[in-house]
C-alpha cells in the first residue's frame, strides 16, 4: 500500500509564516491565494511568471493524465 504524504503542499505567508495550502489548479487560476490564517492575498503576477505557469500546466496536465490511467487499472 502507498505511503501517504505528510508534507503540507504549499506556499509559506510572507506576513505570519503560515503554509498556505496551495494546488496546481489553484495557481493557474489567476486568483488571488489567500493565507487562511491573516487573510494576506498573494497574487501571481501572470506575465512574469509565464514559463513557471507554463511548466505548472504541463506538470498538472500529466499528473491528470497518470491518475486516469491508474484508475483504468484499478
Amino acid at each position: 500500500m502507498p505511503r501517504q504524504s505528510t508534507h503540507q503542499h504549499g506556499i509559506p505567508c510572507p506576513e505570519c509564516t503560515f503554509v498556505i495550502p496551495t494546488t496546481m489548479p489553484m495557481l493557474l487560476s489567476g486568483e488571488p491565494i489567500v493565507c487562511p490564517m491573516c487573510g494576506l492575498a498573494l497574487h501571481v503576477d501572470a506575465e512574469k511568471s509565464a514559463d513557471s505557469l507554463k511548466l505548472v500546466n504541463q506538470l498538472h496536465e500529466a499528473t491528470q493524465k497518470v491518475e486516469q490511467t491508474r484508475r483504468q487499472f484499478r
